[in-house]
């Protein structure tokens, strides 16, 4: 076997591999498949949405339906290197409150 041969039978193996994946990730439109695919609750890619990890029109598009429909290669993709975003919402910061008995304990100790 020469080596043009070796080569052409390499890509078309890698063709038929193209192919293979082609049909097994254009389920991937769902919620609920993309979820099973990234191992995730659907909850999780519910936030996913929410906070922009997922973005639109990138990773999924809101259908005729008004629908949420996932990107399948752009799972894939994300998949492979995902940018979770964490998002904290803004709390308001309070001074602590101790019960009465707390504070007259803490009031004569010198920290330092």
């Amino acid at each position: 076997m020469t080596l043009e041969d070796t080569l052409k039978l390499i890509l078309d193996k890698l063709a038929d591999q193209q192919e293979l994946l082609q049909l097994s990730i254009s389920t991937l439109t769902t919620k609920k498949e993309v979820a099973r695919f990234l191992n995730k609750s659907e909850k999780t890619i519910d936030n996913y949405v929410k906070n922009n990890t997922l973005k639109k029109d990138i990773h999924y598009f809101y259908n005729e339906k008004d629908r949420v429909e996932f990107i399948p290669f752009a799972i894939l993709e994300f998949k492979k290197a995902p940018k979770i975003v964490i998002v904290k919402d803004n709390i308001d910061e309070t001074k602590k409150m101790y019960h009465s008995s707390v504070n007259s304990i803490t009031q004569g100790l010198k920290v330092g």
